[in-house]
């Protein structure tokens, strides 16, 4: 294993951990149900089996009363975090030009009643959730940084406040961590908070997984954006009910 990839993977670890920790703003309800895991993911956005030492351990089963959210908030949820591409329209995952939470692709496979042979959706998290959870991600952020690529600034959705050439400053880096903390998960932290900080090795391994950005369809500080914005989507936080 490189060492980037394990620098990822602690991070999303550790960011598991300190998810835990914070509360969301949002306290409405005293549940005291647990999170489930989020899976590994590598500094390029892919999902992976981590050993237990480095936190993948085994998910959280039914016995748990882990709940997540349901695939139409999901879907609704995620379209909202991504905002729209430079044409005016929604971002969405896409399958084969459908969206990817439809019926028509893993709307009914990820469990979403279709009234005939179910009429419950279940909210237990399972291998086959977190996996299409992750290829949504990859998709989603990927879109995301490719739009974000063609904006000004302002109005970019994944990286407003630190420029993707390769210029940005430490103090840029880690505002626009705490803009995603945010934009994602709903959680005003400080600079120094344990969040931020993993979520800068996420960040550094992506850069310096792209030796060779020219030409490429994002740049390698943008692939940095893209690595945090899947562990941010992956984050228990996100999909807790």
């Amino acid at each position: 294993m490189s060492a980037s990839r394990l620098s990822s993977l602690c991070a999303l670890a550790a960011l598991a951990a300190a998810a835990c920790t914070k509360e969301a703003p949002s306290a409405g309800t005293t549940d005291p149900q647990e999170p489930w895991e989020a899976p590994a993911v590598a500094a390029n956005g892919d999902s992976e089996n981590a050993p237990a030492d480095l936190g993948g351990g085994a998910l959280p089963g039914p016995s748990r009363g882990v709940r997540r959210m349901r695939i139409d908030t999901l879907q609704a949820a995620m379209s909202k975090v991504a905002g729209n591409d430079v044409y005016g329209a929604p971002i969405l995952w896409k399958v084969n030009t459908r969206d990817g939470f439809s019926d028509l692709a893993f709307g009914k496979a990820l469990g979403r009643p279709d009234y005939q042979t179910s009429t419950e959706e279940s909210t237990v998290s399972n291998a086959l959730y977190l996996k299409f959870v992750g290829d949504a991600a990859r998709d989603i952020c990927m879109q995301m940084a490719k739009n974000d690529m063609k904006r000004s600034d302002a109005s970019r959705a994944l990286f407003p406040k630190a420029p993707a050439d390769g210029t940005a400053t430490d103090a840029q880096v880690t505002e626009n961590l705490q803009y995603l903390v945010l934009r994602f998960l709903g959680l005003r932290v400080a600079a120094d908070d344990s969040m931020v900080t993993n979520l800068r090795a996420v960040y550094d391994a992506g850069v310096a997984s792209v030796s060779s950005p020219n030409g490429g369809e994002i740049t390698a500080a943008a692939e940095g954006w893209r690595g945090v914005c899947v562990t941010l989507f992956e984050s228990p936080l996100f999909h807790n009910d």
